[in-house]
């Protein structure tokens, strides 16, 4: 019996194929994926021209534990993967330099002005930036493993 994650993993084997039919596939996914760029600009543009000001959220503060739950995640997973010098460390440590990016974005784009700001742009620059150029460099050199 097949699963779905099977039907997944080799779909996505065969895109890695050098055969004619992956190749199509591989032009086809990436047209689609860019096609779909091109509707989420569109719907940045909608976005930016129609949200002006503030804006209230709920679950505020279980949103920001959540991004650092899942930068935790991220750092564990890097580390287990780097110490069993793992092809995977690559995935992982792509995938930290990502949140610790957003952390830093979100984090300096929704301080209050003053020290808070400072604050955040201090951790932006002094920590968070320099980690994620850091898991991008491991991610990259871990793919030569």
């Amino acid at each position: 019996m097949r699963t779905p994650t099977g039907d997944i993993r080799t779909a996505l084997g065969r895109l890695g194929a050098d055969h004619p039919t992956a190749d199509r596939s591989r032009r086809l996914l990436g047209w689609a994926l860019l096609a779909v760029a091109v509707l989420l600009f569109a719907w940045i543009l909608v976005l930016g021209a129609t949200t002006r000001g503030q804006a209230e959220v709920r679950n505020w503060s279980t949103v920001w534990v959540g991004m650092d739950v899942l930068q935790v995640a991220g750092l564990l997973a890097t580390g287990r993967l780097l110490v069993r010098r793992s092809r995977l460390t690559a995935l992982a440590a792509a995938a930290a330099a990502t949140l610790l990016l957003l952390d830093a974005w979100f984090d300096v784009m929704t301080a209050e002005g003053g020290g808070a700001w400072y604050t955040a742009l201090a951790m932006a620059f002094l920590v968070e930036l320099p980690a994620a150029v850091a898991l991008a460099a491991l991610a990259r050199s871990a793919l030569d493993w």
